[in-house]
């Protein structure tokens, strides 16, 4: 007398790891869902200052980040490109305030060269940005 025995398994699909991806995933969605950028999308670490105060004027944002580069409302640009962009701003409205927000580690030597080149341009209102201690 002659066994047979059925040798092939029935094919099955394994619950458990896609269970274990589908949770992966929804705690990749989560986490980097909640991330925000910037609101000026350039990151600049400011000194904090007890006596900022919030301006409320028409306004020319310069930023200067860690590495020495100049931006002119999130356009990256030269000193040069900066007095141009500057200039046509302070044609149209005289009392613009321009903003410097420069990285706390900028070279202060960088800070001077932009202040400089804004004042030459007839900018009258600058002033430096600062964040107030938490």
């Amino acid at each position: 007398m002659m066994f047979h025995r059925n040798s092939k398994k029935k094919p099955r699909i394994e619950m458990v790891p896609m269970v274990d991806v589908m949770t992966f995933l929804i705690v990749f969605f989560i986490l980097f869902t909640t991330f925000r950028a910037s609101p000026m999308g350039l990151k600049v670490k400011l000194p904090a200052a007890v006596t900022a105060t919030k301006q409320e004027t028409t306004r020319i944002t310069v930023t200067i980040d860690v590495g020495g580069n100049v931006y002119f409302n999130d356009t990256r640009t030269t000193v040069d490109g900066l007095q141009q962009k500057v200039r046509q701003q302070i044609a149209r409205n005289r009392d613009s305030l321009v903003i410097i927000k420069a990285d706390r580690d900028v070279r202060y030597a960088k800070l001077i060269e932009v202040m400089d080149a804004v004042r030459r341009v007839g900018a009258t209102r600058v002033a430096l940005a600062a964040e107030r201690p938490s």
